[in-house]
């Protein structure tokens, strides 16, 4: 199924339920998004690669090598 699909399917499910359901649904889905977050995040973490280029990164902050970086105005413009 789409994800368009389904948030139709699950937006009609959530129109259908009472006050009390509804908040249990609300606070489970905050309690989903939250995990996808984790897992996320423990996903860079146990990368050495990824640690390993965030720990240069923050480095050359610190020293000031801002030219080591590419501005946010020409990432935004290639996204």
């Amino acid at each position: 199924m789409q994800k368009v699909a389904i948030k139709r399917e699950a937006k009609k499910t959530l129109d259908e339920l009472s006050e009390k359901k509804l908040r249990v649904a609300v606070d489970f889905l905050g309690y989903l998004k939250e995990k996808e977050e984790m897992e996320a995040t423990l996903e860079v973490l146990s990368s050495y690669e990824l640690m390993a280029q965030i720990e240069e990164a923050e480095e050359a902050i610190n020293e000031g090598r801002s030219d080591e970086f590419i501005p946010w105005e020409k990432v935004k413009r290639d996204v």
